[in-house]
């Protein structure tokens, strides 16, 4: 199975490094799924790279060496030192190779992470002898899950993601271990790298079932404390059968068909205001205007979580605007077409699908605003087109 963007590698060996597919990339391959990050092993230093690569950036705070955009793709080095200075005077040095990729598997927290590809050979290493626990579906750390956090203290974060990643189960000692919750204080910090990882959990067709194991890892109550508050958010049963506001909100999750960044984070947002609404809440209205102070607090969020400005703007307009389509009947044509001609509106409609689907919600103001943005993007495409009708 070829990875779509070979470029990087091919020129690496094509100046005479080597280059591996390496970790999660390699892994992928092996499970005949498209690789969800290009990860390469190389014996080329940081200044070969910078030569290579004019636009490679240096992280810190990172376990990848280097990183590099591509194609819409990031790409991430990983520097060995223990391979030969050049591929070509090392034709013979298998062994040597071999204790080389075993000494890069400490990049992994995860036995099935330990694999890698010979572009040039076509051949798979299997260093840590993990390939029983790819085929057998079992998320398990390469040591003892409490020598692996010690060298990764992100490891619940990480085990969440690579779950995210596979669907695969995670094993009973680490899921054990990680209910200890024992290393909480990592997380107090943001940093880029928590923020990355969360956020890429969410972008998977497995981010519900993430989520409830970061929650019960202690994860959600450090990293997300505004979501942790909707535990405290009782619903009426009539309206929200799912239960409080924390698991409305994680059903959301699991009625998305195509997860998104912007449209996943909404999601996580757009109730976070009912915990403060509810104080002024009566019987016939208990979150009096809960999307402006979901909007509110999401501001917050964001920043924490290094988004964007022009991301920040999406996810603000569909926390604030996730009740609109309720009463869509009831906006003047103007408006309506202003909110129609945001970018966002297909988000906010997948939004809007999610919210009411998450229980047993009646979906017919979601397929009439559907066909009505239907019917305007149509009047659109004809007036474009200098036509007024589909036979004008």
């Amino acid at each position: 199975m070829k990875v779509d963007t070979e470029y990087c590698s091919r020129l690496l060996i094509d100046s005479g490094f080597w280059a591996f597919y390496a970790f999660e990339t390699a892994r992928d391959m092996l499970i005949q799924r498209k690789p969800s990050s290009l990860k390469i092993l190389t014996n080329a230093d940081l200044l070969q790279l910078s030569q290579l690569f004019p636009e490679v950036c240096f992280r810190n705070g990172h376990q990848e060496h280097a990183c590099l955009q591509t194609g819409g793709r990031s790409v991430m080095f990983y520097v060995s030192d223990t391979l030969p200075e050049k591929k070509r005077e090392a034709s013979n040095h298998s062994e040597m190779k071999r204790q080389a990729l075993r000494k890069a598997t400490s990049h992994t927290p995860f036995l099935i992470n330990g694999f890698f590809y010979d572009l040039e050979n076509d051949l798979f290493y299997d260093p840590l002898d993990a390939y029983s626990f790819l085929k057998r579906g079992k998320i398990r750390t390469r040591l003892s899950p409490e020598v692996v956090e010690r060298e990764c203290p992100l490891l619940a974060l990480k085990t969440a993601k690579v779950y995210s990643e596979t669907g695969f189960e995670v094993d009973e000692e680490l899921d054990e271990y990680l209910k200890q919750k024992t290393s909480l204080a990592s997380y107090k910090r943001m940093s880029p790298a928590i923020a990355q990882d969360f956020v890429e959990t969410l972008t998977s067709a497995y981010a519900y079932r993430s989520i409830r194991m970061l929650d019960e890892w202690g994860i959600i109550d450090t990293v997300f404390p505004e979501l942790a508050a909707l535990k405290s958010v009782d619903q009426d049963k009539d309206h929200h059968p799912e239960g409080n506001g924390f698991f409305h909100t994680l059903n959301c999750l699991n009625c998305v068909k195509k997860p998104k960044r912007n449209l996943m984070m909404a999601i996580l947002l757009h109730d976070t205001g009912k915990a403060v609404a509810k104080e002024n809440g009566r019987a016939s209205l208990p979150f009096p205007d809960h999307s402006s102070a979901s909007k509110v607090i999401a501001k917050k969020v964001l920043n924490r979580f290094f988004f964007s400005r022009e991301d920040t703007e999406e996810v603000l307009f569909l926390v604030r605007y996730h009740m609109l389509l309720g009463g869509i009947d009831c906006l003047p044509e103007g408006r309506l077409k202003k909110f129609f001609r945001s970018p966002y509106f297909p988000n906010l409609l997948d939004l809007y699908r999610a919210d009411i689907e998450s229980g047993y919600h009646n979906t017919e103001n979601y397929y009439r605003a559907a066909r009505m943005y239907r019917e305007y993007l149509r009047k659109e495409r004809y007036l474009k087109n200098g036509t007024y009708g589909p036979h004008g």
